[in-house]
């Protein structure tokens, strides 16, 4: 299996699968080592090497995706045959076939991965349902938060949305909290506030929906 960034805390592991496919997607694989289970987070292209890591892990009992986004989808099928786990998502999210989902999760909801608990947070703007997971000094921000700046938004309204959940809901977390974003590379939530507070001194104009960089400057 390729090496890949492995987060540890105690008897917990979280294993950072990516970049796959061609969006640079991430998974993540959350383990409670001495109880043998673990949480899957997304399932984005390159099936091969996602499904490498879940052997590798193993006991992968329960899946959990982002939000509804295609790419965040794309090895279901395979994932599914590989593993049998249910599959969870936010209760608010859409667009996804009710088939696929085994579960939708509330906003404040626990999983239960051996003794670790992962907090369900919902985290809109990037989508409706877009949910985010925290797991002790980590937070899994699916699209909603990046190292540099948060995920894309497609409508009026959108981007105000996306920076009041992470705003409101991810910032107040420990500052050194590690950010596990759905694409690029790891952050952390005291350096994404150093960076929303340089936006916040030039920002997009209300209604502006697209990509956004906190520090690319005057808008």
């Amino acid at each position: 299996m390729n090496a890949f960034e492995t987060f540890t805390d105690g008897d917990v592991r979280i294993v950072k699968v990516g970049p796959m496919g061609p969006y640079g997607n991430n998974a993540y694989l959350i383990r409670d080592t001495a109880a043998g289970d673990t949480l899957l987070v997304d399932m984005p292209l390159e099936e091969t090497t996602l499904l490498e890591a879940i052997e590798a892990e193993g006991g992968v009992r329960q899946i959990a995706v982002t939000h509804w986004h295609p790419d965040h989808w794309m090895s279901y099928d395979a994932v599914r045959r590989a593993t049998g786990a249910p599959v969870l998502v936010g209760d608010k999210e859409v667009n996804i076939p009710e088939e696929r989902i085994d579960g939708r999760l509330r906003d404040g909801d626990e999983l239960r991965v051996g003794s670790a608990r992962v907090g369900v947070i919902h985290t809109p703007g990037h989508t409706p349902g877009s949910i985010s997971l925290r797991v002790g000094k980590a937070v899994i921000s699916g699209d909603t938060l990046f190292d540099g700046g948060p995920g894309r938004t497609s409508a009026r309204g959108d981007l105000e949305t996306l920076i009041k959940s992470i705003v409101s809901l991810l910032h107040p977390l420990p500052t050194d909290t590690v950010v596990l974003p759905g694409h690029g590379a790891t952050t952390t939530i005291a350096e994404s506030k150093r960076q929303y507070a340089e936006y916040v001194k030039h920002p997009h104009a209300p209604g502006y929906h697209g990509d956004v960089v906190w520090l690319e400057g005057e808008h």
